[in-house]
């Protein structure tokens, strides 16, 4: 009895301690996981360190403010030089949008393909909720922003999500790319279709995003002119001067680890509508810059 009692009393002894060892939220609903002021329309999650923004339910990390090294001196001509950029504070979709959330924003796609016409469609694998919305140009990720308040990326808002502020080389680090942490062409499923937005988990960025390598490239709002890193502003920068030609991030499911890196750059004409390409979208943090 007294063995079953001190028993007992052990266990609640340490569930309380488990309870005490957790960071509590913050008491003020104003405030995110951070501490930081969250902009109207976004909420804390339900587990530490996502937030939620109302409008399209999506999931999303805070990145903070502060600098990063941008680009490399080891990549590619227009990837030169690494240079230090300082952002403001934002907040990135975890995931990629995915075809449930364009389905809700009412926006219009074709269930089947059909090239002769100007508008989101289905990939040859066909449509699956779960997994990226593609097909999409620059100017349809763009319509789907303004219904969801928020927009894309500049370039260096995504290249600080996807790399933090060690100048890794992958979202997970140094180490090589696996099944587990990316979709590329080394992935069985790379030969049917992309895969469903929340995978390779273990692949999750500083951050916490997840699929910055792999799966589909992201459209980004930076257009693209060569040479502008060595002379981009230094805060907040984004490049307006390429015309129709946007920036794209993160490589896709049949590439290789080359285009897979978190500086590796690639840009389209801004009505390309294709079958590996999609976007995720952020929200400025309060009292931050607006792109």
């Amino acid at each position: 009895m007294r063995q079953a009692v001190c028993n007992t009393l052990f266990v609640a002894a340490c569930a309380l301690f488990t309870l005490a060892a957790l960071p509590a939220p913050p008491s003020d609903n104003r405030l995110g996981w951070h501490g930081e002021t969250m902009p109207e329309g976004l909420v804390r999650g339900k587990k530490e360190g996502e937030y939620v923004w109302k409008k399209d339910g999506a999931i999303m990390v805070y990145v903070p403010a502060g600098p990063f090294t941008m680009g490399s001196d080891k990549g590619e001509i227009a990837e030169r030089p690494a240079h230090t950029v300082e952002l403001d504070g934002f907040y990135i979709d975890k995931y990629e949008v995915s075809w449930r959330k364009w389905k809700a924003s009412g926006l219009p796609y074709l269930k089947g393909r059909d090239d002769r016409l100007a508008e989101v469609q289905a990939p040859d694998w066909g449509i699956h909720d779960g997994q990226p919305v593609v097909n999409v140009d620059w100017l349809e990720a763009k319509k789907y922003t303004a219904w969801a308040g928020k927009r894309l990326p500049t370039e260096a808002e995504w290249e600080k999500a996807a790399r933090g502020t060690d100048g890794r080389e992958y979202p997970w680090g140094n180490e090589p790319i696996t099944n587990e942490r990316a979709i590329s062409r080394e992935h069985p499923i790379s030969e049917i279709s992309t895969a469903p937005v929340n995978c390779c988990q273990a692949g999750a960025s500083p951050y916490g995003a997840v699929n910055m390598a792999g799966n589909v490239w992201e459209w980004c709002e930076d257009s693209y002119t060569p040479g502008f890193y060595a002379v981009s502003p230094r805060k907040n920068p984004l490049n307006q001067e390429g015309g129709n030609i946007r920036i794209v991030r993160g490589g896709a499911m049949q590439l290789n680890q080359r285009y897979l890196r978190t500086f590796s750059r690639y840009w389209l004409a801004e009505v390309e509508r294709i079958s590996d390409v999609g976007f995720r979208t952020v929200v400025s943090g309060v009292g931050s810059a607006q792109p």
